[in-house]
This record gives C-alpha cells, structure tokens and sequence, in this order.
C-alpha cells in the first residue's frame, strides 16, 4: 500500500503525541498531573501504576512511528494510532457522562484524542484500495 502523504502525516502526530504524553507520565507523573490541576498523594504504589501506564504509552508511540519506517507496518501502526487515540477519548467522553465535567485541560485533551483518533481511522478509510 502507498502511503500519502495524509497518512505520514497522522502516522506522525500520533506517534509523537503518543511519546510526549507518555514520556511525560514515565518521567514525572506528579508534574504532568499538576498541570490539569491534579495534584497526586505521595503513594509510591500509585506513582509505580502512573509510571506503567506512561512507559506502555511510549511503546505504543514508538509502534505507531514504526509504520512510517517499516511500509508494511503501516496499515498496523494507523489502526493501533485509531484504536489508541478513539479508546482514550471515548472513556473520558463516558466519564463525562458518568462523572460530569473535569477541568478544562481534561477536556481539550479528550478532544484532542477525539480529533486524532478520527484522522487515524480516515487515514484508514482513504487508503483502502477500491473492490
């Protein structure tokens, strides 16, 4: 499958957001929580748990830039950016539901995840090659 310039481009965004978010929970969780007002007790248990959950999202950051380097990968990484980035967004968009509104940042965040998750599976959608 040619990959366009589209898909290079989600591959990409998706990718990186996926190192910065989870680089950022892996290095600091008390810090990347603080900045949508969250402010974490001091529970090694939970700052362990953070700190997983942030070095799986690194993995699945360098999965999904691995389907720009290795061509047949892509249609692999595109789903897994979709499947990520869509899981993400719906569970807050639930919790909203769920649990009311969060802060600002929380928000924009799920919209973000919303919006990329989107372009992941049009990406998807537009490089399927016609029946």
């Amino acid at each position: 499958m040619p990959v366009s310039i589209l898909h290079k481009t989600v591959l990409v965004i998706a990718g990186l957001t996926a190192l910065v978010i989870g680089g950022s929970l892996l290095a600091s969780p008390m810090a990347f929580y603080a900045g949508y007002g969250i402010a974490l007790p001091s529970d090694v248990s939970l700052t362990n748990e953070l700190r997983a959950s942030g070095g799986s999202i690194v993995m699945l950051g360098l999965l999904i830039l691995g389907g720009l380097a290795l061509p047949r990968f892509t249609t692999a990484s595109t789903l897994l950016a979709a499947a990520m980035f869509l899981a993400y967004g719906a569970a807050r968009l639930t919790s909203i539901g769920i649990d009311g509104q969060p802060s600002g940042g929380l928000v924009t965040a799920m919209a973000a995840e919303l919006f990329v998750g989107a372009a992941s599976l049009f990406a998807l959608i537009a490089a399927r090659k016609p029946a």
